[in-house]
């Protein structure tokens, strides 16, 4: 596909970018799982690819071979598809971006998705990503969001305060904030391309998912149902979640069966429980009694704390 399909699309209009790519930032393939079950039951259409050669070492990011129907035989290379959806009148228009991290040259890779990006009126550009944390499959998934717009900082922790005081602290538990970005330290791509809409005024938010390190298993459907579910909050689509869901429930019992003689973890996993549950109790307090600066201070403390232990 060359750039002549970009203008070939209908034209789009107060655009959401929301793009994964598989690799050190998609985690049991949460990130990309969650793009392609947005493709699958929407009008998406593909419009453009990268071509590979110039961006990955395919000693490190391997080529796949498999045989078609007809007896041929076909080579797939990393990919890096663009696709659309046009809206109803008066919705943001949506661009799909699923990828691969390359090997080389970030910036000109950067510059080639911002640049597409800017081209079809990009308003907010969404990453998606998981890592593997200290987390236990026992309680509700854990995501983190943060965003560098204002506007949704405002409404989404005001709310959360707001519906704190109503005396629910147990429906709450875990409800998602917007914080501003606070990391420091080794970054990855999304980290890479949201500094380069950020600093071309274009609204930035990252959802990642924590995906139990301890669980070695390709996808976590659970927290795929998590992130998409959250992500859902800015996209004017009728997603139904319910078959996620059931692949969802389906894998804890599944996997609470698989560990029923395993003592260890078990033992492993409620150490994990009690400091989990101490956590978010400190955060609630802090939530229902501290300002947002507040807020993003103990974040601070917190991720500086990780790094150093």
């Amino acid at each position: 596909m060359t750039k002549n399909n970009i203008n070939s699309i209908p034209k789009l209009q107060n655009t959401i970018f929301i793009g994964a790519w598989s690799g050190w930032s998609d985690a049991t393939k949460v990130a990309t799982r969650t793009i392609r079950e947005i493709i699958s039951q929407s009008s998406a259409k593909k419009f453009f690819s990268i071509p590979p050669e110039e961006f990955y070492d395919f000693s490190q990011n391997r080529p796949s071979v498999k045989n078609n129907d007809d007896g041929k035989r076909e080579i797939k290379w990393p990919s890096n598809n663009f696709y659309y959806i046009k809206t109803k009148k008066g919705s943001r228009d949506i661009i799909l971006f699923l990828g691969v991290e390359p090997n080389y040259k970030w910036q000109t890779y950067t510059n080639l998705i911002y640049d597409i990006a800017k081209s079809l009126n990009t308003e907010i550009f969404v990453t998606l990503g998981a890592l593997l944390d200290s987390v236990p499959h026992t309680r509700k998934p854990k995501i983190s969001c943060t965003t560098t717009s204002e506007d949704i900082f405002n409404i989404y922790t005001k709310s959360y305060k707001s519906k704190l005081k109503d005396d629910e602290k147990n429906k709450y538990f875990n409800q998602v904030i917007y914080s501003p970005p606070s990391y420091e330290g080794p970054c990855g791509l999304t980290s890479v391309l949201g500094q380069k809409f950020d600093e071309n005024d274009i609204d930035t938010i990252s959802i990642w998912g924590h995906a139990p390190h301890y669980l070695q298993i390709p996808h976590n459907p659970t927290l795929t149902f998590t992130v998409l579910k959250e992500l859902s909050k800015f996209l004017d689509l009728n997603i139904d979640l319910e078959q996620l869901e059931v692949e969802a429930d389906e894998f804890r019992s599944n996997l609470e069966k698989a560990l029923e003689d395993q003592k260890d973890i078990q033992i492993y996993i409620k150490k994990l429980e009690e400091r989990f549950d101490s956590e978010e109790h400190t955060n609630w307090l802090n939530r229902t009694n501290s300002e947002p600066a507040q807020i993003v201070k103990d974040l601070e403390d917190f991720l500086k704390k990780e790094r150093e232990s």
